[in-house]
C-alpha cells in the first residue's frame, strides 16, 4: 500500500485502483475492559479488498472480525488508522465521520438477525425505510426557479383542490414567494404546506410528478427487490411480523439491497436457518456479486467458505494470519493446527481419501467445492483409472 500525498493536517491519502474496492492501513481499535486494561480488538490491520469479489474473514471469537467491519461503514469510528472505501476516506486523526449517510450508501451491513430490524406496518415501507433515510432521492434539484414553483399550482391546481383542498391558500403563497424568497427554509415550508410534511421538498413541474410518481417508483423499487429475494408482489402490503423467519430475514435483506450499496457486509448470515435458508442466503449472495457489488462475509460455517468464496481472510488477536483462495487456507496444516478451526467437510473427505489412496490426491489440483462437485470428481478419476487398465 502505498501513500500518494499528504492533504488537509497532514493526513494519509491512498489511490485505489481500478480493481480495489476497500483499503485499510493501520487500522486500531482499542477499547478498555473492566479491569481497566486497553484491549485490542483490532491491531495494526492493513489489507485491500478486491472490487467485485466474495471476500471471507474467518477466525476464532474474539479475533476481531465483527469490530474490524463494524468501522467500514461508521458504525464504530477507530482512533488510529485509514480507511479508504471506494473513495470515501476515514482517518482516525479526525474525531468523527463527515457525512456518515453517504458512506452507509456505499458500505451496507447486514446484520446476524436481520429480522429483528423490521419495524414498519407493511413490508413495502420496511424495504422503502433504507433509501429514504439515507436521502437517496429520485430527483437531486429543488426550487429551480420561480416559475417552476408557479407551474406546480397553476398547471396543477385542479389536482392540488382537489386533493388538500387548499384554495384559499394558493393565492397568498404568491405574496409570500414574491417578498421572501430568500428566505428558502421559510419558503419549502410554505410550499410544503400542500402536503403537509416538510421533509419533502417540491421541485417538478406538477404535483403528480412531484409526489405521485414518487410514490409509484418506490413501490417499484421495493416490488423489485422483494421479487429478487423470492417472495411476491402481494406481500408488499402484508404486515412483515406474520411472515415466517425465513421470510421476515429475506424482506430485512431486500431493505438493505434497496439502498444499492457497492459494498455489502454480512454478519454471521445464516445463523438460525434451516439448511434450505442456509443455501438461499448463499444464492443471494453470489447474485450480488453477478450485480457488480462487492461482498465481505464473517462466518464460523466453514463449508459455505470454501462453496462460494473468491478470497478468505483468517483474523488472529485482531489481526491477519493468512489471506488465500479457500484452497490455500483449508489445506495449511499449520494454519489449522493454531487456530484450531473447523475444516469443510469436502476437504476432511479429499483428506481422508489421500491417505488411503495416493491416486486422490489429484482432487486437490481439481478443488471441487460442494459435494456435488467431489463426487463427479471421484468418479472422474475412477473411470481414468479403469481406462487405463483396458488400454
Amino acid at each position: 500500500m502505498q501513500k500518494i500525498g499528504k492533504g488537509k493536517k497532514d493526513l494519509y491519502h491512498y489511490h485505489l485502483k481500478d480493481d480495489e474496492i476497500i483499503a485499510v492501513k493501520d487500522l486500531t481499535c482499542e477499547f478498555i475492559n473492566s479491569d481497566n486494561k486497553t484491549i485490542k480488538a483490532v491491531d495494526n490491520f492493513s489489507y485491500v479488498f478486491k472490487k467485485n469479489q466474495i471476500h471471507f474473514i474467518i477466525g476464532n471469537s474474539g479475533s476481531g472480525k465483527s469490530t474490524l467491519v463494524s468501522d467500514f461503514n461508521g458504525l464504530l469510528k477507530s482512533r488510529k488508522g485509514y480507511i479508504n472505501a471506494d473513495g470515501f476516506e476515514i482517518h482516525g486523526k479526525q474525531r468523527k465521520i463527515k457525512k456518515p449517510k453517504l458512506l452507509r450508501r456505499i458500505v451496507s451491513m447486514v446484520f446476524q438477525f436481520p429480522e429483528y430490524q423490521l419495524f414498519k406496518d407493511t413490508i413495502e415501507k420496511d424495504i422503502s425505510f433504507g433509501p429514504k433515510s439515507l436521502g437517496i432521492p429520485k430527483h437531486k434539484s429543488f426550487l429551480i426557479n420561480k416559475e417552476n414553483i408557479k407551474n406546480i399550482i397553476t398547471n396543477d391546481f385542479d389536482n392540488l383542490c382537489k386533493e388538500f383542498e387548499i384554495k384559499c391558500y394558493c393565492d397568498q403563497f404568491f405574496n409570500f414567494y414574491d417578498f421572501k424568497f430568500k428566505k428558502k427554509k421559510r419558503l419549502k415550508v410554505k410550499v410544503l404546506f400542500f402536503k403537509k410534511d416538510t421533509k419533502k421538498i417540491l421541485f417538478k413541474k406538477t404535483y403528480d410528478y412531484d409526489y405521485i410518481s414518487e410514490d409509484k417508483v418506490s413501490y417499484e423499487d421495493a416490488k423489485k427487490y422483494l421479487t429478487k429475494l423470492g417472495l411476491t408482489e402481494d406481500y408488499l402490503l402484508r404486515n412483515p411480523f406474520g411472515l415466517s423467519g425465513g421470510q421476515k430475514r429475506r424482506v430485512a435483506i431486500a431493505g438493505i439491497l434497496a439502498i444499492e450499496p457497492k459494498i455489502l457486509i454480512f454478519d454471521e448470515p445464516t445463523a438460525g436457518l434451516d439448511p434450505q435458508g442456509e443455501q438461499e442466503m448463499m444464492d443471494i449472495i453470489q447474485e450480488a456479486k453477478r450485480s457488480g457489488q462487492t461482498v465481505i462475509v464473517i462466518t464460523h460455517t466453514m463449508d459455505h467458505v470454501l462453496e462460494i468464496a473468491d478470497n478468505v481472510i483468517v483474523m488472529d488477536n485482531g489481526n491477519i494470519l493468512l489471506h488465500g483462495t479457500p484452497y490455500e487456507v483449508f489445506t495449511n496444516p499449520i494454519l489449522l493446527e493454531k487456530t484450531k478451526m473447523e475444516i469443510p467437510k469436502v476437504i476432511n473427505v479429499i483428506n481422508e481419501l489421500s491417505s488411503k489412496n495416493s491416486k486422490f490426491k489429484q482432487l486437490y489440483d481439481l478443488q471441487p467445492r460442494t459435494c456435488d462437485e467431489l463426487a463427479d470428481a471421484i468418479t472422474s478419476i475412477a473411470n481414468k483409472k479403469r481406462i487405463t487398465k483396458g488400454k
